[in-house]
């Protein structure tokens, strides 16, 4: 077989346990290229010193070269891109980075991932720092790159219209689903709302919860589940479900595994996502994959992704969410109509989708280094 092992893949910004969906974009998405990618690309993962152990599937599919830094020093994660990346990466082609930006200095053909466009958008989510660096970096990185690789069309479409630069540049390689349910699983007796995210701000835990709290006064078996790491709203959070009227039927399971989130997903009765600003909404996806019907936040990606109205809600409209939610819980007709279409749109997102996406991104990058 006739490889190309010079594409080298930068994944220093993964930090097993604390990048969140980046790390699940990045490991899916490769995942998929190897089991269903073509055999004459094979690139070379860069990574910090914890991703083997934490992902072995990647290290028995791909070469994988280890930075000795464990990757929880973001400064020293940001220098290592610029000094170890380039010197063991020296021989490549050409370089993707995934983790949203640009190295300082670089001297190969480019590709950059960019996953959302938040700290552009509501740098008051980020710290001021932060804010500052990525409101230089992710702009210089789109402006510099040979190719622009965004999660969703709906991101790709704001960096084609937002920045002065080439639309063909610009592809999509959105993450996936590895199986489809054939069937809906069934769901607890007892009706179960789930909402799967880290308590930022922009996840808009609170609107949620004031729904719930409006549900649970009329049916008094209805319970919520929260699952997700603390984020930078998580007192104001955790105050609300402490003052709430039914704080003994909301549930918080904190960071779950990929089975156990499997198994939460799929005796839910519906999956909400209120979630006012996403890059794609892979939570969405694999309940729609599992056969469990969701609700989400308009003007998203996540609405895009499912393609039903009557489940999308204006992310502030409580009794929105109210009446969304009540539909899909007690309408078996609107819960049948809305598992079925869920699973057709899941067809759409599926690994092999995922993997030809990655290949046309890669073989556009290879192609700079003749030019």
């Amino acid at each position: 077989m006739n490889f190309q092992p010079h594409l080298a893949v930068n994944l220093l910004s993964i930090v097993p346990g604390r990048v969140g969906g980046a790390e699940e974009y990045a490991v899916r998405t490769l995942l998929a290229f190897a089991e269903h990618g073509p055999s004459d690309i094979r690139p070379t993962l860069y990574t910090v010193n914890s991703f083997e152990q934490a992902h072995p599937k990647l290290v028995n599919y791909f070469e994988v070269v280890s930075c000795p830094i464990d990757g929880s020093v973001r400064s020293r994660r940001v220098l290592a891109e610029s000094t170890w990346l380039k010197n063991k990466a020296k021989s490549a082609l050409a370089v993707h980075h995934l983790g949203g930006r640009l190295p300082v200095r670089t001297n190969k053909p480019s590709c950059v991932t960019i996953h959302d466009l938040q700290p552009l958008d509501y740098p008051a989510n980020f710290s001021p720092i932060k804010a500052a660096y990525l409101s230089w970096a992710i702009p210089r990185s789109i402006r510099r790159a040979d190719v622009v690789v965004a999660v969703s069309d709906h991101v790709a479409e704001r960096i084609r219209t937002g920045f002065p630069i080439d639309p063909e540049k610009v592809l999509t390689v959105s993450s996936g689903v590895q199986e489809i349910a054939k069937q809906p699983p069934k769901p607890n007796l007892t009706p179960v709302i789930l909402y799967p995210a880290a308590t930022y701000p922009h996840k808009n835990h609170l609107v949620l919860i004031r729904a719930f709290e409006e549900i649970a006064d009329r049916h008094s078996d209805v319970q919520l589940i929260l699952t997700g790491v603390a984020g930078r709203a998580e007192s104001e959070v955790a105050a609300a479900i402490e003052e709430s009227r039914h704080v003994d039927r909301i549930e918080r399971t904190g960071r779950v595994s990929s089975a156990m989130m499997k198994k939460i997903v799929e005796t839910a009765t519906v999956l909400a996502f209120p979630s006012t600003y996403e890059g794609f909404g892979l939570p969405v996806l694999e309940a729609m994959a599992a056969g469990v019907p969701v609700v989400v936040s308009s003007g998203t990606p996540a609405a895009e992704i499912i393609n039903q109205p009557n489940l999308t809600v204006s992310p502030e409209d409580i009794p929105g969410w109210v009446s969304a939610l009540e539909r899909v819980i007690l309408d078996e007709q609107q819960r049948h109509e809305a598992v079925s279409h869920g699973l057709i749109r899941a067809e759409k997102y599926r690994w092999e989708n995922s993997a030809e996406q990655l290949e046309r991104a890669w073989r556009q990058l290879l192609s700079r280094k003749n030019k």
